[in-house]
């Protein structure tokens, strides 16, 4: 019986990360492959028209997924009090801050050169002290505004930190998962209230709202997925991979129908998506199919690593005098490779001695350490 159990949630946390892995390939490749300023229009694009208009949502489905993944991953445990805040937001930070450190450096490196070469850093200015701070603090977009710095694609990390302190504190005060779902409501409204106010303003801004309205469905999700048992689950899921097909072809055939595509994607799109994929069997073989969820695995560093490599690309555009277009489907593919190479060069062989690096730079010496010292 534990068998079954184990390779259920296996299965389904491969499908998890297929998605995360797709969703971090429609950014990197499409929506962000704008800052190039194809020539003659994006290649591929009368193929994923949807993915360069619309490939920001992308990052919807990543704060969601993180819900979902901390309430699988952590409800209990802070619930149960078996996890302090201390250790809860140190495994956080372990996680993402090495990667997201290591390419901020890379960016600043090359948009020195390129900025030598320009006169000015390659697509996102507020090159400055200030803009580096707040990037170091984890801050750089949503706490004191929303400017875009360094590597500006990371502005999504720092939002996610936000929703894992609201995460801890409403499950620790909820003391139950239903409890909490409640709570999670009233975030989504709130996150919600955020972006649709239009408003920019330190901590009540779009950016913000979209994390916290998006995580927050993503937890309530789990608790759905978690008492699938009780009602006839891929019946569903099936509905609600109808309304996801239905969402794209409505946003690439008739993208009036739509109306606010971000909304529509938060309440609609990208729940029924999940849904689908973690309710029907094949669905969930298909994306858990192990190349992607090795792109999962990757996710996070593709999605840091995609904009230093466009500025390598930029800075030997202009040393070397290429002269690239960027509208030929082999830069595009260079650019694609290009990407994944770095990814999984950083992710086996410079990950682990960064995290060592970062995490043991701060870390404290323990009393065996200094009697050794």
């Amino acid at each position: 019986m534990a068998s079954k159990k184990t390779d259920k949630t296996d299965r389904r946390l491969t499908a998890i990360d297929g998605m995360k892995g797709i969703g971090a390939c429609i950014i990197a490749f499409f929506w962000h492959y704008q800052h190039f300023k194809p020539q003659n229009g994006s290649p591929f694009f009368s193929v994923f028209p949807v993915s360069y208009k619309n490939g920001y949502l992308m990052v919807e489905l990543f704060f969601m997924l993180s819900g979902f993944g901390m309430m699988m991953g952590y409800s209990e445990r802070v619930t149960g009090r078996l996890i302090g805040f201390r250790e809860f937001i140190v495994k956080r930070l372990k996680k993402v801050y090495p990667p997201f450190l290591f390419f901020t450096a890379v960016t600043i490196v090359l948009e020195l050169i390129y900025r030598h070469r320009c006169g000015e850093t390659f697509v996102y200015g507020n090159f400055d002290l200030q803009h580096l701070f707040q990037n170091l603090l984890l801050m750089q977009d949503g706490f004191f505004g929303t400017d875009w710095s360094f590597d500006a694609p990371s502005w999504c990390i720092s939002i996610c930190m936000l929703c894992y302190l609201l995460f801890y504190l409403i499950l620790y005060h909820a003391k139950n998962e239903r409890r909490a779902c409640y709570v999670f409501f009233g975030t989504f409204l709130i996150g919600m209230a955020m972006i649709l106010s239009k408003k920019e303003l330190p901590l009540w801004n779009s950016l913000v709202g979209r994390g916290i309205a998006c995580f927050s469905v993503g937890a309530i999700l789990f608790e759905v997925y978690k008492y699938r048992e009780k009602f006839r689950s891929q019946r569903l899921g099936y509905i609600c991979l109808g309304i996801a097909v239905l969402s794209y072809l409505a946003a690439r055939l008739r993208p009036e129908f739509t109306g606010d595509v971000t909304t529509a994607f938060i309440i609609g799109t990208a729940p029924s998506l999940i849904l689908a994929v973690l309710l029907i069997p094949w669905l969930r073989a298909v994306l858990g199919f192990r190349p992607l969820a090795i792109l999962g695995e990757l996710s996070i560093v593709i999605y840091l690593v995609h904009f230093p490599v466009q500025c390598a690309i930029a800075v030997l555009d202009e040393y070397m005098s290429l002269e690239l277009d960027f509208s030929t489907k082999a830069v595009w593919f260079s650019y694609a490779v290009t990407v994944l190479i770095a990814a999984i060069v950083y992710r086996y062989l410079i990950s682990s001695p960064a995290e060592k690096l970062i995490c043991g730079f701060f870390a404290k010496k323990t009393a065996d350490s200094k009697k050794t010292a």
